[in-house]
């Protein structure tokens, strides 16, 4: 069977093959397990060899106090933990919670191990740095990389590796300590700075830089700039301060600037106090004003400080006590003011003044304010109030009331005699409010509308007033009118008044509105003064129609009889010239006494036709400029024949001053010769008579003087008066109405008439005519003819 195989496997090459393949790999397979058993038995041996060098290590580590912390990877929590701290196990918490930094080592040691760690397993920057526990123990933290591995050591310090570490650790918080207060320094709102001991800036925070337009601290530093735009004021080294004041952002700052000594150089502030200072002005300027106003005021007051003593008094303190200025502003105590003012007899008498300023004095140690009167012996009376100062303190005020109280007294006596004089007139007076009802009633209105008093005491409305005057009036529609003057609305009222006829009376109202806005009414009985008034009414008109007819009467006999006198006038002067025949002696004389007694007719015609349109408000003036000297030579002339006739001097006296005034030159003329006529009728023969003119008080007066009988003393009272005349025998005796034509003429100018007589001194009529003649007349309308008059 084998011969057969191998007669086969000869004879077919690839089984061959396949046979030779297997020896060959199981011969490999033999080496190899022989091989593995010799590398297994080296594995060994060396597994054995590591274990024993691991050991040692271990040894070697567990002999020196330390944790070791272990990772294989990038992050997350320590894949080892080796080591102990052999008795020092208190210095580190469980090994659980040996990366919770924050719970067992100071802040500071916590951040920066944190730092160092997270630099170690990221980047692989080793660390040797000291930290401390929150116990204050001092620890050495060793970081190292080593292949994939990243380790931590923590351990103990001893000796001066401890030193050292305590050094460093110190010399980290510092930094820390340091680098805070620099960022506290540069983010505070004032300017910071450091100098160098030469005074050289070598340092300044945000707001420094900020102050001097910088844009950085170190910018600032580097170009050297002052705050004060020049260097600091010697005042303030060291330790000293002074006030600058800086244009910062283009508005004026005011700094206090302070400096001091610093680690051989100096630090300095700068506090911005624009505001406070502003403040402060502000408040000096209300302080100035409050001073002034209370300055200003009658009221005295006064204010103590807690010490009980004057801090403040204003002008009218001063000036209501007799004290000396220069004392008060020693800043005397309330008490010490007190006893001056006892002395001076300036407070109310008291029969115990200790206890009474005792009580005074009780004012600081009260809340409640307090008031009183003081009367004092000088007879004034004080308003004293005395209340708490908001700053301690009390605060005194003293109003002098003395006439106040004057005032009220007489004020509240004269109610009381309004009162009595209101209950005893005859009137009846009715005052009603705004609102329409009775405020205040006199008996007399009770009486006149026959009203209870308990009725009126109960300040009825208006409506129900008029509902009962309306019962007693003839014409209920009159109280209407007084309903409406009270409760009228119109911005503007006015007086009103009417009468009320009342069964067989007649009562006349007046309701006058009052500035408060109260009504008054009056009531007043007339009935008596209607009946009168009405008597006078019809005999004024019944003389009135006398006066019209006598003045037709007048007028139409004037002009009847001018007529005919003319007729007479000229006959009798055809007759004197002859046109009728040559007359005898005798018949010229009578011819003669005709027509003289025809002329005098018609000049009493005249007159009294000018009297009458006097009267009658018909004549006007023809005014002119009138020379006073022409004029009184032009009447001279017309009565020389008169004077040459009875042997009489007329002498002309014109002021130097004299020249000519506005008047109508006829009347004018017409006043002089009525004068002249009289002072040469009542003339004896051989006298002298005066005539003149001057100018007085703005005036131009001309007179007519004579030497004649005079006039008595009761007739002078009526020379003026229209046909009062005298006789003196074998003189003149006219119609009486010369001077009462003078009187007219001269008052129509506006002018004035006097006369001045004595018996057997003669008499002399002064007539006064304004300058510039009578001012123009002015038209009123007379309602009763419904004309316009002059």
């Amino acid at each position: 069977m084998n011969a057969g195989f191998g007669n086969s496997l000869a004879g077919d090459p690839i089984a061959l093959t396949a046979v030779l393949a297997l020896i060959g790999v199981f011969c490999w397979a033999m080496w190899s397990l022989r091989r593995l058993a010799r590398g297994e038995d080296e594995a060994r041996r060396r597994a054995a060899d590591l274990e024993l060098r691991l050991n040692e290590a271990e040894a070697a580590l567990a002999a020196e106090a330390h944790v070791l912390l272990i990772w294989r990877g990038g992050a997350g929590k320590p894949d080892r933990i080796l080591g102990n701290m052999h008795g020092l196990a208190g210095l580190l918490p469980p090994r659980e919670q040996l990366l919770d930094f924050p719970a067992w080592l100071t802040p500071d040691s916590a951040s920066v191990l944190a730092g160092c760690l997270e630099g170690l397993r990221h980047e692989g920057t080793a660390f040797n740095i000291g930290i401390a526990t929150g116990s204050g123990e001092l620890l050495e933290a060793d970081g190292r990389t080593a292949g994939g591995f990243a380790t931590l050591r923590i351990r103990p310090l001893a000796g001066e590796r401890r030193n050292i570490a305590a050094l460093s650790q110190e010399a980290l918080s510092r930094g820390r300590e340091a680098e805070r207060l620099r960022a506290i320094l540069d983010a505070a709102p004032l300017p910071v700075w450091l100098r160098a001991p030469d005074g050289k800036l070598v340092w300044a925070n945000k707001s420094y830089a900020a102050a001097v337009d910088a844009p950085d601290g170190e910018t600032a530093v580097a170009r050297g700039v002052e705050i004060a735009g020049s260097a600091i004021p010697e005042k303030t080294r060291p330790g000293g301060e002074a006030r600058i004041h800086a244009v910062v952002g283009g508005v004026m700052r005011a700094r206090p600037v302070g400096q001091g000594p610093a680690a051989g150089g100096a630090a300095g502030f700068a506090i911005d106090t624009t505001a406070l200072e502003n403040a402060e002005k502000e408040l000096d300027r209300h302080i100035k004003a409050h001073t002034s106003t209370l300055n200003k005021l009658d009221t005295a007051i006064a204010i103590f400080g807690p010490d009980q003593r004057l801090r403040f008094h204003n002008a009218a303190f001063a000036a209501l006590w007799p004290l000396d200025a220069n004392w008060l502003d020693t800043h005397p105590t309330d008490g010490e003011i007190l006893d001056a003012l006892r002395s001076q007899r300036c407070l109310p008498e008291q029969a115990n003044y200790r206890e009474w300023k005792a009580k005074q004095l009780t004012a600081y140690t009260t809340l409640e304010p307090r008031e009183s009167w003081w009367h004092l012996p000088d007879g004034r009376t004080l308003h004293v109030v005395c209340e708490q100062h908001p700053f301690g303190g009390v605060t005194y005020l003293y109003e002098n009331v003395t006439d106040e109280l004057r005032l009220e007294s007489r004020y509240n006596e004269l109610i009381g005699v309004q009162r009595e004089t209101l209950d005893n007139l005859e009137e009846g007076i009715a005052l009603l409010g705004s609102d329409g009802n009775l405020k205040l009633f006199n008996p007399a209105f009770a009486r006149f509308w026959q009203l209870d008093p308990a009725f009126l005491a109960t300040e009825p409305h208006i409506e129900d007033l008029a509902r009962h005057g309306r019962q007693l009036a003839a014409d209920a529609r009159s109280w209407d009118e007084v309903r409406y003057s009270v409760t009228r609305l119109d911005s503007e009222r006015k007086p009103v008044s009417g009468k009320i006829p009342v069964l067989d009376r007649i009562i006349q109202f007046v309701a006058v509105p009052l500035p408060d806005g109260n009504t008054l009414l009056t009531f007043v009985d007339v009935t008596d003064s209607a009946r009168m008034e009405r008597a006078l009414r019809e005999r004024a008109d019944a003389l009135e129609a006398a006066d019209r007819l006598k003045n037709m009467f007048l007028s139409n006999v004037s002009y009847e009889i001018r007529t005919p006198l003319t007729s007479i006038m000229g006959f009798a002067e055809s007759l004197q010239l002859g046109l009728m025949g040559d007359l005898n002696r005798k018949q010229q004389d009578y011819v003669r006494d005709i027509r003289k007694s025809a002329i005098d007719l018609k000049t009493i015609i005249d007159a009294i036709i000018d009297l009458t349109a006097i009267d009658a408000g018909a004549l006007e003036l023809k005014l002119e400029r009138v020379n006073v000297t022409d004029l009184l030579e032009q009447v001279a002339v017309k009565f020389t024949p008169a004077i040459d006739e009875r042997d009489l001097t007329l002498n002309i006296e014109v002021g130097a001053d004299v020249t000519d005034f506005v008047a109508d030159p006829k009347r004018v003329e017409q006043i002089l010769a009525n004068l002249l006529s009289n002072a040469i009728g009542f003339s004896e023969r051989g006298a002298k008579i005066r005539i003149g003119a001057r100018q007085a008080r703005g005036q131009l007066q001309l007179w007519v003087s004579d030497q004649g009988p005079g006039i008595d003393p009761e007739f002078q009272k009526h020379v003026f008066d229209r046909f009062q005349s005298r006789s003196v025998p074998g003189g003149h005796r006219g119609p009486g109405l010369g001077l009462a034509i003078v009187k007219s003429f001269v008052e129509l100018h506006e002018g004035q008439v006097s006369l001045l007589s004595k018996i057997n001194q003669g008499t002399t009529v002064l007539c006064s005519f304004p300058l510039d003649g009578p001012a123009p007349p002015q038209r009123s309308f007379n309602p009763r003819d419904g004309r316009k008059t002059a």
